[in-house]
C-alpha cells in the first residue's frame, strides 16, 4: 500500500482528485514559470450517476498522464492528535499504530495510519503531539482502484487538510492566516503559518445547511463565527503566535462575509483562485468551491515533515 505522503519534486504539471459521495471534482495545474503563478489548465466537477463520474472528470483533463493526488472522502479516514512518540524516525508508525489502536472503530491491522507533526508548543515542557491520518485499508484501495481505472497516474493519496492547506501557502506565504472551507454539509477551518498546519477543526455547517436554514442562517454564522474566535485565540495563546488577521472564505455569501467581519473583526475575504493560479477563464463561484480541495492538491509540491 502506498504512503498517504509520498515525495514528489520538479512536477511540470499535476493533477488533483477529490472524490466524494456526491461527485468529482478534479483539477490539473502546471507549475509556476519564474516567479509567475501557476497556471490552472482545467478545473472540472461530475456529479455521480450511473456512469463513473472519475472517468468522466478524467476525460475532460487537459493531459492524463501527469502525476495525480487523490484527496480522501472525510468520511472515510480519521484525523487524530495524538502524542508523539519518543522512538526513532522509522519506528514512528509502528508506535503511532499502538497508540491509536483503541481510538478507532476497526481493527488496527485493517488500517492504513501516516502521521505528520504539530507544531511544538510555545512555553516548551508539555509532550510533542502529532497528527495521525488513520483509514481502513480496503476504503483506500478502492480510492486507489477509481482513479486508477480512469486512466491517471497515481502518485500520492491526500487529505482534504493538508490540500486546503496549500492554497493557503498561495495565499499567505508568510504572515498566518485562517482558511474556513465549507462543504455541502460540512466545514473545515485550518490556521496555517508559513506552510505550518497549526490546527485543524471540523463544524457540522455546511452550504447546504445554510441554504435550508431559513431564518436560523443568522444563527448558523454566528456559530461558524464563535467557532473561529474559539480557534483565533487558541492558536494566540497555545504557541503564542501574533494576532490572525485575514480571514479566507469558500462557500459562504457576501451577507455572510460581513457578518464573520463584525463578529470577528477581522478581514474576511472570499478566496478568488485568480489570486493562486493563473486561469484562462472566470469559473462559477460554486464551481470554483467544488474544485478547491482539488486545487489544493494539484498544488501540493513540498513532503510533509515527519
Amino acid at each position: 500500500m502506498r504512503s498517504f505522503f509520498k515525495r514528489r519534486h520538479h512536477l511540470s504539471s499535476q493533477i488533483g482528485v477529490y472524490v466524494t459521495p456526491d461527485g468529482v471534482a478534479a483539477a490539473q495545474i502546471a507549475s509556476a514559470a519564474g516567479a509567475g503563478k501557476p497556471r490552472l489548465k482545467a478545473c472540472v466537477y461530475e456529479a455521480r450517476g450511473k456512469d463513473d463520474a472519475v472517468a468522466r472528470a478524467a476525460a475532460r483533463l487537459a493531459t492524463r498522464g501527469a502525476p495525480a493526488v487523490s484527496v480522501l472522502d472525510p468520511a472515510g479516514y480519521n484525523l487524530l492528535l495524538v502524542e508523539a512518540p519518543d522512538v526513532p524516525e522509522d519506528e514512528l508508525r509502528a508506535a503511532v499504530r499502538w497508540r491509536i489502536k483503541d481510538l478507532i472503530d476497526y481493527h488496527v491491522d485493517d488500517a492504513v495510519i501516516d502521521v505528520f507533526e504539530m507544531p511544538p508548543h510555545s512555553r516548551g515542557g508539555r509532550n510533542k503531539t502529532m497528527y495521525a491520518v488513520t483509514a481502513k485499508a480496503e476504503f483506500v484501495k478502492q480510492q486507489i482502484e477509481l482513479v486508477e481505472n480512469a486512466g491517471l497516474n497515481l502518485a500520492v493519496i491526500d487529505i482534504p487538510e493538508l490540500a486546503l492547506r496549500n492554497v493557503v501557502m498561495q495565499l499567505e506565504s508568510e504572515r498566518a492566516a485562517a482558511l474556513l472551507y465549507l462543504a455541502d454539509r460540512r466545514s473545515t477551518l485550518l490556521l496555517v503559518r508559513q506552510g505550518v498546519l497549526f490546527l485543524a477543526r471540523h463544524v457540522e455547517t455546511g452550504t447546504q445547511t445554510l441554504a435550508e436554514a431559513n431564518g436560523m442562517r443568522r444563527d448558523l454564522v454566528a456559530g461558524l463565527a464563535l467557532e473561529v474566535r474559539r480557534s483565533l485565540d487558541y492558536f494566540e495563546s497555545h504557541y503564542e503566535q501574533t494576532s490572525i488577521s485575514v480571514l479566507y472564505t469558500s462557500g459562504l455569501n457576501e451577507d455572510d462575509r460581513e457578518q464573520l467581519t463584525q463578529d470577528l473583526t477581522v478581514t474576511v475575504q472570499n478566496v478568488e483562485l485568480s489570486a493562486i493560479v493563473d486561469v484562462d477563464k472566470d469559473l462559477s463561484p460554486e464551481l470554483a468551491r467544488l474544485c478547491l480541495p482539488a486545487v489544493g492538491a494539484a498544488l501540493r509540491r513540498d513532503p510533509v515533515a515527519l
